[in-house]
């Protein structure tokens, strides 16, 4: 979309928070990015011993995650607010979403990922006088986003699971995406392994969980779970047994998850959820094997792929949901 015709528009900044990246966008009232930002919260490779040097990782969190106080975050907004100005756009709000767990009332509840010190919401509110600012989870955001213009529209109900640094999922219900009465209905990554004493899913089959595992068993630090997909593809076999073990414990915790939930179809989002390959193809042969009852729900990749949280972020923004409420209406 062209300046000219941005011109007038009414766009939310939107802001997606994740363990290494910080992006964000001017999105419009349909969903629309009409630009967009991104930068790296933190770097590192993982160590031997699994940890991460000079970087985010997991656990993380508090004075040692990535953008302490938040100023990357709240740096980012204002860069995107001015962007507005000189588009000649308004702005009608805030939206932003975290990797942590989050309230009913937008109130951060943990610190596992980000290194923050103050409510993103009270930082970001001068920014935009008079105006909502809405907080989220980023896996609630990436739901809300499939639920409206993704892969779950139209559906009458899925699970959303976000695979990236790390791994959440949140349930989706005649267009409502469920939080739960603690705002912590997203807690997938904390299931136990099958057959694994420690770690728990998300530091076994996530991204970080991936590159520590690999590192662990090799000594070689990695930059991420793409180098040890890279390794694989090349023909490391440690590389290769780790993202397999990686999907087949995947796909098994998705197994249960349906046991529980009986969702129309599963939607696989994130980072890393939808780059397909050997993590892809044996989360895929482990639910198959696991979910057994005839007419198991499908799983599907995310439409809009690594931009759900993004989209996700500034429709729960457009929809004001500033009243303490346990899901966001999707019309």
């Amino acid at each position: 979309m062209s300046a000219a015709s941005d011109a007038g528009a009414r766009v939310v900044v939107a802001l997606d928070v994740g363990g290494t990246t910080l992006s964000g966008g001017l999105v419009a009232e349909d969903g629309a990015v009409l630009c967009a930002a991104a930068t790296r919260l933190a770097g590192g490779v993982v160590g031997a011993a699994g940890g991460v040097v000079g970087g985010a990782g997991r656990p993380g969190g508090g004075e040692g995650g990535p953008d302490p106080g938040l100023h990357g975050t709240v740096a980012l907004a204002r860069e995107l607010s001015v962007r507005a100005q000189d588009m000649g756009a308004e702005v009608v709000g805030i939206g932003a979403g975290f990797p942590e767990y989050v309230s009913q009332v937008g109130t951060l509840t943990s610190r596992d990922v980000i290194g923050w010190d103050e409510q993103p919401a009270g930082l970001l509110a001068p920014l935009v006088p008079g105006r909502p600012v809405v907080v989220e989870s980023d896996v609630r955001c990436g739901a809300l986003a499939e639920a409206r213009t993704g892969s779950g529209r139209g559906l009458g109900s899925f699970l959303y699971v976000s695979l990236g640094t790390g791994l959440s999922a949140a349930f989706v219900q005649d267009g409502r995406v469920w939080a739960g009465q603690r705002g912590e209905a997203l807690g997938l990554g904390t299931w136990p392994v099958h057959g694994v004493l420690s770690p728990d899913l998300e530091g076994y089959a996530s991204g970080s969980g991936i590159a520590a595992r690999y590192s662990a068993v090799t000594g070689s630090a990695v930059a991420g779970a793409r180098a040890v997909v890279a390794r694989a593809e090349a023909g490391d076999a440690a590389a290769f047994d780790v993202l397999s073990t990686a999907g087949g414990a995947l796909g098994t915790a998705l197994a249960w998850a349906v046991a529980l939930l009986d969702p129309a179809a599963i939607v696989l989002g994130g980072g890393l959820g939808t780059v397909g390959g050997l993590l892809d193809e044996s989360m895929r042969t482990a639910y198959a094997a696991h979910a057994r009852r005839r007419g198991r729900p499908p799983v599907r990749h995310a439409e809009l792929g690594a931009r759900s949280g993004l989209v996700g972020a500034a429709l729960a923004a457009w929809e004001h949901p500033a009243d303490a409420r346990e899901s966001h209406r999707v019309a």
